[in-house]
């Protein structure tokens, strides 16, 4: 079965990716809701320390709307994309994506945390990856590398005039989904932002099996694959990352006999990354193939 939906895509700079953050766009909750996530959440935490995975109580952003535009004529550079997002917490993804919760309730009724992957292309031509282990869902499975948005980590500072005085300046913090996927990768690869050749957004998806929204980047290195395995991870996240040779024959077969193995949101990254490499036609092929075999 296919386990994302695309909602949004293309090619997008960070100067092309616009945020709208309001904290007011919470999920709806009412006492006996915060009860049962709060019981569930202690399940959860007894679980993961038994089974010897991390479990933290982490600040996240929460995903609200995205949506694509053109400033001027429709021509290549001009494409942006809009991101509406709001707070919630991995206490709150991790109790609200559950069946029994999600069953029945539309999208902004869950936490809809917002999370962040990327395709990592090496100078040589490979593209990296992992298969998940001491995670909660998706464990055996191949996944792109990735993490989640977080609120503490993963913003910059920019300067906005005040309202009051056209002269004076005020610091402002705003969500960098830039910024948390250049974390992730460095924490979990060790890759430095001085590896970095170039790097862009590829739209937003959202994983159907476990309910939330992942932004897709493509990361283009300027080191080979061998420089990469000598960079020392922050974490052990990752304990073997894999890589794989790109060609248009080589990701298609991968993605293929893989389906079912990636993870919901590795796979649709991996798709919009073929469509930049190979074309539309390619992806047109590929997600045709897909739908057949579910």
């Amino acid at each position: 079965m296919i386990e994302f939906e695309i909602l949004a895509r293309g090619l997008y700079r960070s100067d092309q990716v616009a945020i709208t953050y309001d904290p007011s766009l919470r999920m709806p909750t009412i006492p006996a809701i915060q009860q049962w996530m709060d019981a569930l959440w202690q399940q959860q935490l007894a679980s993961a320390q038994q089974e010897g995975y991390p479990l933290y109580e982490s600040q996240l952003f929460r995903f609200v709307h995205a949506e694509t535009w053109h400033e001027g004529q429709v021509e290549e550079g001009n494409n942006r994309l809009r991101l509406v997002l709001s707070d919630t917490s991995y206490k709150e993804y991790t109790t609200t994506r559950v069946p029994e919760f999600a069953h029945e309730r539309s999208r902004q009724e869950l936490s809809n945390a917002l999370a962040v992957c990327s395709v990592i292309e090496t100078s040589d031509g490979y593209i990296l990856y992992e298969q998940r282990r001491n995670v909660a869902v998706y464990v055996g499975r191949y996944h792109v590398i990735g993490g989640f948005f977080e609120r503490n980590l993963d913003t910059t500072m920019t300067n906005a005039t005040n309202a009051t005085s056209a002269t004076s300046a005020i610091s402002a913090t705003n969500p960098d989904p830039f910024v948390a996927i250049r974390r992730e990768i460095r924490e979990e690869t060790g890759i430095q932002a001085t590896d970095i050749a170039e790097q862009y957004c590829l739209g937003v998806v959202y994983d159907l099996a476990t309910p939330h929204a992942e932004a897709c980047f493509l990361t283009r290195l300027c080191i080979p694959l061998n420089e990469v395995h000598q960079r020392v991870p922050e974490d052990d996240e990752i304990q073997h990352l894999l890589s794989l040779y790109v060609m248009e024959e080589s990701l298609r077969d991968f993605i293929l006999a893989n389906h079912g193995n990636i993870s919901a949101t590795g796979e649709p990254n991996l798709l919009l990354y073929g469509a930049v490499k190979f074309g539309e036609e390619w992806f047109d092929e590929m997600m045709a193939r897909l739908v057949s075999i579910t």
